[in-house]
């Protein structure tokens, strides 16, 4: 499977590409307000007289990386009241942007709106998929549906640059998704293993976005989904009946413990309701029980998925396998790739000259920040840290 977080990139980066001018022009009046701290201060000034309520630093993009261009548009989008009120009193700032890009104009400033109303669903979706501390395979399924669902919404909402935006997006999601015999089975497999969702979300989700053939590819799903797992059923050497193996021991036929208030039945038909009733336990497979129980009704943020397969584990042992080995698989690359672009985030060629334990310790503290939970208060560990800067440590 190629990385959802780098489709969702190159479909975002080619919705994008006709407004790279603006784009282009805000980036450009953003680099030069933070080249020199006394630009900065003054722009600061600039934000206080026009009254805008925001604390938000200026921050420049990766042009590479559209989330953090969408995080530098959002920010100087704010500021927009700012930015025209210091063209007025920093000449070069004129100037030096009319040599390049150009300055930012009101319509530059309106497409850039667009843009972030453009991104900011991508955005979140791609946080969902690249996170690294929960499951995120059963997930990817929901992200198709969602862009889907975003691509209707856009095309309908009357404005025509989000159409045509909408419309390029459209035309690179195809090229990866467009197809849904081509898509990876794990994507559709994973939906299978959410309590939340299972069969009835995937059969929507399908006909959603391949309406002509959904029901085909239902027909091959569920034929996978049960040869998987007749094939770990058979690794496991045995199916777990509803009732625990003392159940399947029983046997009714010798039973002749009749309860009184019973008799007015026959005794042979006692016998074939009780043994219907056995037989009918016993012809469901613990796939068909998992997925003849209603769906959880619990669709909050805080919903532990791999937390319900440990408590469900004992009723349904096999299908917590599958679980187990399907939603363990990653759909993003981005952690793992962040993590061994971190040296390199920490020193470059203008942060040369860190000392090797100057490195280690600012790695080490900024992955023991972001793994706790409670805040850490810097005052408490001044003294440390003044001794690590002296050269004590």
């Amino acid at each position: 499977m190629r990385c959802v977080a780098h489709i969702l990139n190159l479909i975002v980066q080619y919705g994008i590409k006709d407004a790279s001018v603006s784009v282009d022009r805000v980036r450009g009046a953003v680099r030069y307000i933070r080249a020199s701290p006394s630009r900065l201060t003054k722009f600061n000034q600039r934000v206080k007289e026009e009254m805008i309520d925001s604390k938000a630093q200026l921050c420049l993009d990766v042009p590479t990386r559209w989330n953090s261009t969408y995080m530098m548009l959002k920010v100087a989008g704010k500021y927009e009241r700012a930015f025209e009120s210091y063209v007025r009193d920093d000449h070069n700032f004129f100037l030096d942007l009319t040599a390049e890009d150009g300055v930012p104009t009101f319509d530059d400033w309106e497409i850039v709106q667009r843009i972030i109303k453009v991104l900011e669903p991508f955005y979140h979706l791609t946080l969902k998929v690249s996170g690294s501390l929960h499951v995120t395979s059963h997930s990817l399924f929901e992200v198709l549906t969602d862009v889907y669902c975003l691509f209707d919404g856009w095309q309908d909402c009357g404005d025509l640059d989000i159409i045509s935006m909408a419309s390029k997006m459209r035309e690179k999601y195809n090229k990866y998704w467009g197809e849904g015999n081509k898509i990876n089975k794990l994507v559709y497999l994973a939906v299978i293993f959410d309590p939340r969702c299972k069969m009835s979300f995937l059969d929507f989700g399908v006909n959603l976005l391949f309406p002509n053939v959904g029901n085909d590819i239902m027909k091959m799903i569920d034929k996978d989904l049960h040869c998987l797992f007749n094939e770990y059923s058979s690794n496991a050497g045995r199916i777990e009946l509803f009732e625990g193996k003392s159940s399947s021991s029983i046997n009714l036929c010798s039973s002749m413990e009749i309860d009184q208030s019973e008799m007015k039945t026959g005794l042979a038909k006692q016998k074939y309701l009780k043994k219907k009733k056995q037989v009918g336990l016993e012809s469901k497979s613990e796939l068909d029980r998992y997925l003849g129980e209603d769906e959880e009704v619990n669709n909050s943020s805080s919903f532990d998925l791999l937390l319900w397969w440990k408590m469900n584990s004992p009723r349904f042992p096999i299908i917590a396998q599958m679980a187990r080995d399907i939603l363990a698989i990653p759909i993003s690359t981005v952690a793992s790739e962040s993590a061994f672009s971190t040296g390199g985030r920490v020193l470059d060629s203008f942060r040369s000259s860190l000392t090797p334990l100057m490195v280690e310790a600012l790695i080490c503290t900024q992955d023991w920040l972001r793994k706790s939970i409670d805040a850490i208060n810097l005052k408490d560990y001044f003294d440390e840290l003044q001794s690590m800067e002296d050269g004590n440590v």
